[in-house]
């Protein structure tokens, strides 16, 4: 019976990872498709955005399951905790992406578009750099990985209070392009929304290995 449980384990394992794989697949078509204001991949990742809701759910249904039938007690049910937070954050991530890709259809329709600034897509490569960190940490069960993500987490915080700037200094110039600024500070927003879910994602990871809370994103 144990070594059907550890198998059950892996295997619940390996669902949430392919559920964090296709969240950041997700949130890179997105950041790929505000590139070029590609609104075609842009439709694609709104109504995929289901096969995620599906995939986290089905991960808790099965969590659920082996927590009822096995009852499970100390490591094992700090571990399967975490796999039901984790896979809570996973699926809004996968909304932010979403969200991404609704506003990039959104601009589209504006009187003007904005060419993003740089600064946007170093902030967009760290985040998703925090959540393939994040699942890093998960996967090997390493306290020290999750805490890293505290120093790239102040970077973009401090990279958004850059954009805003940049952003709010392109409306104030130009009229026409205040409702696709608006857009973007949207997109800002969510992408520090994304470094903040990574975060939470190592604190779970903390206190699985450790048993002790740890604050990430104070």
């Amino acid at each position: 019976m144990r070594d059907l449980y550890v198998q059950q384990i892996g295997f619940l394992r390996d669902d949430l990872l392919r559920l964090g794989s296709m969240v950041e697949h997700a949130l890179n078509d997105a950041l790929r498709s505000l590139e070029t204001w590609d609104t075609i991949t842009a439709a694609q990742i709104v109504n995929s955005d289901v096969r995620i809701d599906e995939a986290r759910y089905a991960a808790e249904e099965e969590t659920y399951r082996l927590i009822a039938l096995q009852q499970p007690v100390a490591s094992d049910l700090r571990l399967l905790g975490t796999v039901i937070a984790v896979a809570t954050e996973l699926e809004r991530i996968g909304d932010y992406a979403c969200s991404i890709a609704r506003r990039i259809r959104r601009a589209t329709r504006r009187p003007a578009l904005v060419t993003p600034p740089a600064a946007l897509y170093d902030m967009a490569t760290l985040a998703q750099q925090m959540l393939h960190t994040s699942l890093e940490a998960f996967v090997r069960q390493d306290a020290n990985i999750a805490r890293s993500l505290a120093r790239d987490d102040e970077q973009v915080d401090a990279l958004e209070d850059q954009l805003r700037t940049e952003l709010i200094q392109i409306a104030q110039t130009d009229a026409q392009k205040v409702e696709v600024v608006i857009d973007l500070l949207d997109v800002v927003h969510v992408l520090e929304r994304v470094a903040d879910r990574a975060t939470n994602i190592g604190e779970r990871v903390i206190y699985l290995v450790t048993c002790m809370t740890e604050e990430l994103n104070p």
